[in-house]
């Protein structure tokens, strides 16, 4: 089994080979924990992330002991803030069918506007933190919208420390982390980057793309990434 590309959580996460312990098991993808971070271990075809490591095979949990051995580091890119706050119009349009199917709990979300309009991150942290269903829950991944938006748009508050106090599984809490550093799945940077171009048909296959993700975890990030864009251009 041999890593072909691996995101920048997963490469922090793998940096000493061994002493991985598996978190999670599915058809397409294995979860392991190490001391340095948490990475996800996903067959052909799955894209790119943060804590992903694409391997050239189904992963199995034999597959939890095993280095990078040199493959490729993985970082999505990030347009210039004022570009993107320019583009934002546009993202925002292509998002509107894809958020509307998040799972988000409505009071959890109202709360989390309100408090996002405030500027109150902790407040926001808390009310979508944990919140609805999946592996992922849907607050955390909605919560993982707000914080790359946020981050992308150039946001001086520290949004680490923010993804840092929120009570969750640590797969979930893994991907908080890094998406406040500005790290998504690929078709979240596939989006800004078409947006940011004024490419609408690119930037609306990737709109889809991020839909597909999940049961629903690609609508609730794609839902806090709307809230986040617009608290960015001070309209949350």
């Amino acid at each position: 089994m041999k890593a072909l590309l691996a995101g920048m959580g997963a490469a922090e996460a793998l940096a000493h080979p061994g002493g991985a312990e598996v978190l999670a098991s599915f058809p397409k993808a294995l979860y392991v924990a190490t001391p340095a971070g948490i990475a996800a271990l996903v067959a052909p075809g799955v894209g790119a992330g943060p804590l992903h490591v694409l391997l050239d095979a189904a992963p199995t949990p034999q597959a939890a002991v095993f280095g990078l051995a040199g493959a490729p580091i993985w970082r999505g890119a990030l347009p210039d803030p004022a570009a993107l706050a320019a583009a934002v119009p546009l993202v925002l349009e292509v998002l509107a069918p894809v958020a509307g199917n998040n799972l988000v709990p409505a009071k959890r979300a109202g709360a989390a506007v309100l408090a996002l309009g405030r500027g109150d991150l902790l407040e926001v942290a808390a009310r979508l933190g944990g919140a609805g269903p999946g592996l992922t829950p849907a607050g955390d991944d909605a919560l993982g919208g707000v914080l790359f938006a946020l981050e992308a748009m150039g946001c001086d508050d520290d949004l680490v420390a923010v993804a840092r106090q929120v009570k969750t599984t640590a797969i979930s809490g893994a991907f908080l982390l890094w998406a406040a550093r500005g790290q998504a799945l690929a078709p979240v940077h596939d989006l800004l980057a078409a947006a940011v171009a004024g490419y609408g048909p690119a930037a609306r296959s990737a709109a889809r793309a991020l839909g597909s993700v999940g049961h629903s975890s690609g609508a609730d990030f794609a839902q806090g990434l709307c809230w986040g864009l617009s608290r960015g251009l001070g309209t949350a």
